[in-house]
């Protein structure tokens, strides 16, 4: 079933949409580059046109007659003398030269234990799809990032009491911004500026539009705008400023149904939803080749493992906005590797890039999982643009002229 996570009904049990779930990201920024959606489109689409736009998308391309359904990947193995074994949940097994890894980072979910113990229901935001499982109870949502601030605003509309657990203050971007979307307010320009000024830009605009966290009943944030990747919400300010919403610090202890919160306070609590984010994982692959421990990958440009040719990641980043513009981009540059129309940069030259990489993640970012794979939107196109324009003849590749990709 064409769809994936957005697919609430995906028959292979792994949606992560719910009946009220909207982009955060606007239309035009979230559109494959070579597909646009229909314009009279609202300006954030459900994820009932985003179905829609993925099987149009498909059935444009032809890309159904090229996907098997209802098989899932066993195995993916090295070969001695170069190559990839694949094994498939039917037992079929196939040797192919290149492998491209787009299983997604939104499908294990991650759940933390908390201490002491807790008799009430828990769920993980991967597995909510409608308010009614609140209707009548008080409800503890943990995670203050998209997921948790639209589950804890449906819950408010029909629980008894909504409660939201955050470990640190985080700013939260309104939808609309001086009349527009706000992630339309950036451009490709913008990465012809220094970040310390783009950022300046950012945290006016949103200082205007909804003024400082602490003072719409959020904690204060520890770290300045763009230092963590920021929640999009419409509501969750006005459903505190209500009161329908009572935010909470990080929890301490759990006894039975009462939850005890870093600042003494106490709930009671029947039902807690942990929107505690996901685990990078490649059940597939044997940790041995390739192993996303703390959701850390050392991928040159977020797509190429510099010592394992043949084996390419898609999709596995994150950014402010949407990041299906982005894979598009990523599988473009990946194909134009195949053909030979474009090589890649020396071992040594990406080695270097992931070290310079992961020092400036370390030097923006807090430290958290959530930012391992974090990239500017405009600027990562920009460096993947360039990647593309690197021709065979400007410098050696490690890969040299790849063969073709098809089976065999």
């Amino acid at each position: 079933m064409v769809g994936g996570l957005w697919q609430i009904d995906n028959d292979n049990g792994g949606a992560a949409a719910y009946h009220s779930l909207h982009l955060n990201s606007s239309r035009p920024l979230t559109q494959y580059p070579s597909y646009p959606m229909p314009q009279d489109w609202p300006d954030y689409p459900n994820h009932e046109l985003m179905v829609e736009y993925f099987e149009a998308f498909a059935d444009h391309f032809n890309l159904r007659e090229l996907i098997t359904f209802n098989t899932a990947v066993a195995t993916v193995e090295r070969l001695d003398d170069g190559g990839w074994r694949v094994t498939t949940s039917d037992g079929a097994t196939t040797e192919y030269d290149h492998v491209i890894v787009a299983n997604g980072h939104h499908s294990v979910p991650k759940t933390p234990t908390l201490e002491g113990e807790f008799t009430g229901e828990t769920m993980h935001s991967h597995d909510y799809r409608s308010a009614e499982v609140f209707r009548g109870k008080r409800v503890l949502v943990i995670g203050v990032g998209n997921s948790g601030m639209d589950i804890a605003c449906d819950a408010s509309r029909l629980a008894d009491e909504t409660y939201l657990s955050t470990r640190h203050g985080v700013h939260v971007l309104p939808k609309y911004a001086l009349g527009r979307p706000i992630d339309q307010l950036s451009s490709p320009l913008s990465t012809h500026i220094p970040f310390a000024v783009e950022r300046l830009l950012y945290e006016a605009i949103v200082r205007i539009a909804v003024g400082k966290p602490e003072d719409r009943g959020l904690p204060k944030p520890d770290h300045r705008l763009l230092s963590a990747h920021p929640t999009v919400s419409a509501e969750l300010l006005d459903r505190v400023g209500h009161g329908d919403v009572v935010m909470k610090p990080n929890i301490s202890r759990a006894d039975g149904t009462t939850i005890s919160f870093d600042d003494g306070t106490s709930v009671e609590v029947d039902l807690i939803v942990f929107a505690t984010g996901y685990r990078i994982t490649f059940p597939f692959l044997d940790p041995a080749v390739i192993d996303p421990a703390d959701n850390t990958l050392r991928l040159y440009q977020r797509v190429v493992p510099p010592h394992l040719p043949g084996l390419w990641f898609v999709g596995f980043i994150q950014t402010v906005g949407s990041g299906i513009p982005l894979y598009e981009y990523q599988a473009e540059w990946v194909a134009e590797l195949l053909s030979g129309d474009c090589v890649l940069p020396s071992e040594a030259e990406m080695d270097a890039w992931l070290e310079r990489d992961a020092q400036a993640l370390s030097k923006r970012y807090l430290r958290s999982t959530r930012h391992t794979i974090q990239v500017d939107y405009w600027r990562y196109i920009r460096s993947v643009k360039g990647e593309m324009g690197r021709r065979a003849a400007s410098s050696p590749s490690v890969f040299g002229r790849i063969r073709s990709a098809l089976p065999g």
